[in-house]
């Protein structure tokens, strides 16, 4: 299901796909000749006639992952605009990707296409966005800011404030740096790609980070106590949910759990 709206100068693309049961958001951007994101390729015949109606002049990837950049290999076929993506997820993009069986489902698969690695400033007719690099959900994630509208684009940086089931390529402490870090900057408005639009961005990232801070010092809390991660897991995420189930448990709070640790091991 595809639903566009409008909030301020953006135009705004939901796309919301389902399976067994779950339903899963997310949005694309696009101002000023800038698309940020592509969506996934399961969307395909939706987002077609979209990206035809828009005069798209570039557009930049938050990350490497499906959902954001399923239909790029369209959109570098049929438009001939260049795509941008952190350095380090240019290579992800070249390749084939191997994803798990339920992701696939979720998303569909990606086609390679070469991306180019995105410059530090992104300029459009009027508007200049300064690219902030901010790894924790993937090595590659980047946040667009401009500093005249107070815009923040996360990707997926927010997502939820309260994440209680995490990816093994996920890291808290890591996401917790980049939270931070984009508090240097003086945003009102998240544009999120799977919460949507969040008016009070930072209040929401605030609340975000202050439960990631709360339950890394759990974790060390009953480390300290002589519990491995399993058992600290019981203890603070004792609920087992669909998606944990339906990802083959690739999508775990034990991994919230290890990159904590990992993060104390390696201190």
């Amino acid at each position: 299901m595809i639903q566009e709206f409008q909030h301020e100068d953006i135009h705004c693309v939901k796309v919301t796909v389902s399976f067994s049961g779950i339903n899963i958001n997310v949005h694309l951007y696009f101002v000023d000749g800038l698309l940020i994101d592509t969506g996934p390729s399961r969307a395909k015949k939706n987002l077609i006639p979209i990206f035809q109606s828009l005069p798209i002049s570039q557009i930049v990837l938050t990350h490497h992952h499906e959902d954001h950049t399923g239909m790029s290999s369209w959109i570098a076929d049929h438009l001939n605009k260049p795509i941008y993506i952190h350095e380090t997820g240019v290579s992800d993009c070249q390749q084939p990707s191997n994803i798990p069986f339920y992701r696939r489902v979720f998303w569909g698969n990606n086609t390679p296409f070469q991306p180019e690695p995105i410059p530090q400033i992104i300029e459009t007719e009027n508007h200049n966005f300064e690219v902030i690099h901010t790894p924790g959900h993937a090595h590659d994630h980047i946040v667009l800011f401009n500093k005249e509208k107070g815009w923040l684009f996360g990707g997926d940086l927010f997502v939820v404030s309260r994440p209680k089931s995490m990816f093994s390529f996920e890291s808290v402490p890591v996401m917790v740096k980049s939270i931070r870090k984009v508090f240097d900057y003086d945003f009102s408005t998240l544009y999120c790609s799977h919460a949507g639009v969040l008016v009070n961005g930072k209040e929401h990232l605030a609340s975000k980070l202050q439960y990631l801070e709360d339950i890394q010092g759990q974790v060390k809390k009953l480390h300290q106590k002589g519990m491995n991660a399993k058992e600290i897991q019981k203890e603070l995420f004792p609920k087992i949910h669909a998606m944990q189930i339906l990802s083959g448990f690739e999508n775990s709070p034990l991994h919230m759990v290890n990159s904590i640790l990992n993060n104390v091991e390696n201190a």
